[in-house]
């Protein structure tokens, strides 16, 4: 006899059925690994490149069989493209071949142009009303789409360094600080990472760190107008407190936006003036000794005090 029950368990049967991870096709489950794994190898490639197969196999722990698939297909849907680079050790023998992010593949990854967009409407809108009337007709003076450009980018970067300011100042350490805002860079989807150069070096102030960004959401409008890049470099400065110098950018043609932190140099800076408060100290204190306050070096004009032991006293005497 049927039974609503017996329905209802049927039912219940079917439905575990189709919850259950065993019910999932092999085939589904490879192409969910393989597209894990295409997803990893890319952003390997974003933040390293140009590299090579093996180094990409030694970082994912793959074989180099199982990362060159990935990268022909990738390559072959037009994502990523081989720069051949010739290195010292190689000398004059073949090149090796490296992986970069092509610019289709930096346009599949997404651009930030909707923000941007709005941005510039509301500046357009406001910029409306300092438009003059000539002979008749509405112009704008010269330089006023450069200027226009210019309080675009000013305005767009301005969003990031409200919101990142504030913590980036509590990081004390240049280093630490840079590191922070690679990966607040890296939140909002410019790929950010750090490389650390010429830490082997004695000399302190060859030392630095290069603050890199694998992708560029505004890359083509950077590439139009190029104080976009200004700006966001006058950005990093400022949050950094320190001056940095631009090495490359996507904008030009780049595979990766490269700024230079002098690291070594404000730490060898720190240090001579470490140094030079310690002995501006030792002076004080050895006067202070001798009986003759801070003070009382005022009221003399600040002249040095000149102390002569009683053999010298005896010797001009």
């Amino acid at each position: 006899m049927y039974s609503t029950a017996s329905e209802s368990a049927s039912a219940d049967a079917q439905s575990r059925d189709v919850d259950t991870p065993d019910s999932i096709a092999p085939g589904e489950m490879i192409r969910e690994a393989e597209s894990t794994t295409r997803q990893r190898v890319l952003q390997l490639v974003v933040e390293e490149g140009p590299i090579s197969a093996a180094a990409l196999g030694s970082e994912l722990q793959l074989t180099a069989a199982a990362v060159r698939r990935h990268l022909d297909a990738m390559t072959e849907q037009g994502i990523l493209e081989v720069k051949n680079v010739t290195t010292r050790r190689r000398g004059a023998g073949r090149p090796s071949r490296r992986y970069v992010v092509s610019q289709r593949g930096q346009r599949t990854m997404g651009d930030d142009y909707l923000g941007l967009v709005k941005t510039a409407l509301a500046l357009l809108q406001d910029g409306s009303a300092s438009q003059t009337v000539q002979d008749g007709g509405v112009s704008q003076g010269e330089g006023a789409a450069p200027e226009a450009a210019a309080g675009l980018a000013r305005e767009y970067f301005a969003g990031f360094e409200q919101r990142w300011e504030a913590e980036l100042a509590q990081i004390e350490d240049l280093d630490a600080r840079t590191d922070r805002l690679s990966e607040l860079f890296n939140e909002e989807g410019f790929a950010g990472f750090t490389r650390l150069v010429g830490r082997d070096n004695p000399l302190l102030a060859m030392q630095s760190t290069q603050l890199c960004q694998g992708h560029c959401p505004i890359r083509e409008i950077a590439a139009a107008h190029p104080v976009f890049c200004e700006e966001e470099t006058d950005m990093i400065s400022r949050l950094l407190d320190v001056d940095v110098r631009r090495l490359s950018t996507q904008a030009a043609g780049a595979h990766v936006c490269t700024t230079h932190v002098p690291v070594g140099r404000e730490k060898l800076a720190a240090e001579q003036r470490a140094r030079a408060a310690a002995h501006a100290e030792a002076e004080l204190q050895i006067s202070a000794e001798d009986g003759a306050t801070h003070q009382s070096r005022k009221v003399s004009g600040g002249r040095k005090r000149i102390v002569i032991s009683p053999r010298q006293q005896e010797r001009l005497s």
